[in-house]
């Protein structure tokens, strides 16, 4: 069973990343995780049995506006239908007009997902990652 926990620092080390997300994996740290949870708007880890299988949320740019982001381990993966369900929920809930999110171009699921949650491609962000890869740009919009 899957559990939502209010996202801390700590889920952060103990999340392995998919293959497709992998680059990011040195990134999260304890550190990293207090970054990112000082953001403030919402966030959440899904731990099932123990494990720290995905961590989603979303931070608030400016009133109206919020950046979007999610990282899955590959058992995440397939359990994917019920982490969709609470990011649609999520999303439907949100006090935000504008959410935005970076999609690997290359990350043919990745992509198909935004689609499916109602995100609209906006652009290629060049050179976006810090290994240098391109994104998409997607958007939200109420």
């Amino acid at each position: 069973m899957i559990i939502l926990e209010r996202l801390r620092p700590d889920h952060f080390p103990r999340l392995r990343l998919q293959d497709n997300q992998a680059s990011l994996q040195a990134v999260l740290t304890e550190s990293y995780g207090a970054d990112l949870v000082a953001q403030g708007g919402v966030a959440w880890a899904a731990v099932m049995d123990g494990e720290v299988i995905a961590a989603a949320g979303m931070f608030e740019v400016w009133s109206g506006r919020a950046l979007g982001w999610a990282l899955f381990s590959d058992t995440a993966l397939a359990n994917f239908i019920a982490i969709h369900r609470v990011a649609r929920k999520v999303l439907t809930d949100c006090p935000w007009r504008r959410i935005e999110i970076a999609v690997d171009r290359n990350h043919a699921a990745g992509v198909r997902w935004a689609e499916r949650l109602g995100f609209q491609r906006e652009g290629l962000m060049r050179a976006y990652t810090a290994d240098g890869r391109d994104c998409f740009l997607y958007a939200r919009v109420r």
